[in-house]
């Protein structure tokens, strides 16, 4: 299920661009879903960037930055570097040096990226359970010189 937040944002987006319930719906069904509340996280947030998208497009809507026009917070693994399978990889064999099921990083996704699957998780926010993952693995002295 979308969050709150994802929903909220959705329907903003869609009051700057001015759809109807029939246009929306007719949005909402290229994406599976009859409501906003029926979509996966990950689909909220590809239809909230598409609707950004269209209304950037039509000059109604401008995506506001960090609070302080200072962006968002780098982090160790950059998207465009790393890909989405290189990554998944990563947090395998963490999961596999540290003795842990697939089943730990799922709960680790729902605390940490509020999904409940690893699968769900956005490509840019992976490098969060990646970082978990090491800092447990120090922590508990995981072998990790095949890093």
């Amino acid at each position: 299920m979308a969050t709150k937040k994802q929903i909220k944002l959705i329907h903003v987006v869609k009051g700057a661009l001015n759809l109807d319930d029939d246009a929306y719906r007719d949005i909402l069904a290229t994406y599976g879903a009859s409501s906003s509340k029926d979509l996966t996280p990950f689909k909220a947030a590809k239809l909230l960037a598409d609707l950004e998208h269209k209304a950037e497009a039509a000059g109604v809507w401008k995506r506001r930055g960090a609070p302080g026009g200072k962006g968002k917070r780098p982090h160790n693994i950059e998207a465009g570097r790393y890909g989405r399978a290189a990554q998944l990889a990563k947090i395998e064999a963490l999961l596999t040096v540290g003795g842990k099921p697939w089943g730990y990083a799922d709960a680790l996704a729902q605390r940490i990226c509020k999904v409940d699957k690893v699968a769900w998780v956005p490509d840019d926010e992976l490098y969060k359970l990646i970082t978990a993952l090491r800092k447990q693995a120090v922590r508990e002295g995981w072998d990790l010189s095949g890093e």
